[in-house]
């Protein structure tokens, strides 16, 4: 319907009424209710392992949207967006997730291309990269925190890109004619170097962050200690090891900061302790090495001997249950986040550790 007023003198004393009515329409609709109320629902108690033993692993909460992360617009904001016929920015098929130094928290999207941002603590939500540049198939990131950039592979493109400002500026590429299949991305603070997991070509590439300059590549293809057959994911500890997924050898392989073969574990079964598709990798403060298993939707857990501790998740779509999960990441915290991909959220954790401080140890 239009509506054609020729007097504009009686279009602008009637626009401010036609605004309020407008907007009292608009807050009554379902949707928009919807969102100005919402309200995240309290998670649920879960832990690993169950009563009467000790918990090791305690769910937190899951992340699908910025109103899980307790980011809520403006009422102007989302009258806007409603006008637009924007919608809430949800998590599709999330791959890589980290957080960096400030808390904020970093999830890859591989399905939408972007890189989606949550700030808790201002409150605020973005995504990236906006318009100047855009990924075809990203992957991982890894945070640069002492220079305040990040880094995400491309895939298909067979790039690393840059960016400072949390995202917000793009500022170029590495690794053109170089990768052929970038996935699996970390930074070495130990080493001040940038580490690059290539599935197609099974290396790992060492670049200087200081100068972005190719340092040099280990693994190559194969079977042998050392040699990888289609790595995927990779984390490194503050002493500088690192930490790789050798997917098709069904295993997880360990690296000094310098790419020297230290240690290997694992094999190809469907029993605990074994894996059958080996995904995200990371690692707690006491030392122990976490494993996503995108076909068991669990994760392992096992010590500094390779021994399995103990696995949380199973295959489902209620807290704590996955359905193909990818990537991983531990905070200093031992805050642990799980990239649940089919699900559509990212699930957070926390490590209880083993050794609680002593009362005389504490001067609180």
């Amino acid at each position: 319907m239009v509506i054609i007023c020729r007097n504009k003198k009686k279009l602008f004393f009637f626009a401010p009424a036609l605004i309020l009515l407008f907007l009292s329409v608009i807050a009554c609709h379902k949707d928009f209710s919807q969102v100005k109320a919402y309200k995240a629902p309290a998670p649920p108690l879960i832990v690993w392992p169950e009563p009467p033993e000790t918990a090791r692993i305690k769910f937190i909460n899951s992340v699908s949207n910025p109103l899980d992360f307790k980011i809520k617009p403006g009422l102007l904001k989302r009258f806007i967006d409603y006008i637009a016929g924007k919608t809430i920015h949800s998590i599709v098929s999330p791959y890589g997730v980290e957080t960096d130094s400030n808390g904020n928290l970093y999830v890859v999207d591989t399905y939408l291309k972007i890189v989606h941002v949550f700030n808790g603590k201002q409150k605020e939500y973005y995504a990236f990269p906006k318009s100047k540049t855009k990924f075809s198939l990203p992957i991982d990131l890894a945070i640069d925190n002492k220079k305040g950039r990040i880094f995400v592979t491309d895939s298909q493109q067979g790039v690393v890109k840059i960016f400072n400002n949390n995202g917000k500026k793009y500022t170029g590429e590495i690794g053109k004619g170089v990768f052929e299949r970038p996935t699996g991305i970390a930074i070495n603070e130990k080493t001040s170097e940038l580490l690059v997991v290539d599935t197609l070509s099974s290396n790992v590439f060492r670049y200087s962050l200081d100068t972005l300059g190719l340092k040099g590549i280990f693994g190559r293809n194969g079977t042998g200690s050392g040699k990888l057959h289609y790595p995927t994911n990779i984390f490194t500890r503050k002493d500088g090891t690192i930490i790789i997924s050798d997917s098709l050898n069904f295993r997880i392989q360990i690296f000094s900061s310098n790419g020297t073969f230290q240690r290997a574990f694992g094999s190809a079964g469907d029993n605990p302790g074994y894996f059958t598709r080996p995904k995200g990798v990371a690692s707690d403060s006491e030392g122990n090495i976490y494993v996503v298993d995108n076909l068991f939707d669990n994760v392992q857990i096992f010590d500094q001997q390779n021994r399995l501790l103990m696995a949380f998740g199973s295959h489902g779509n209620k807290p704590g249950e996955f359905w193909l999960p990818t990537g991983i990441f531990i905070d200093k915290n031992d805050r642990i986040y799980v990239a649940d991909s089919y699900n559509k959220r990212i699930q957070i954790f926390q490590y209880l550790k083993t050794k609680p401080k002593k009362a005389e140890d504490s001067d609180e």
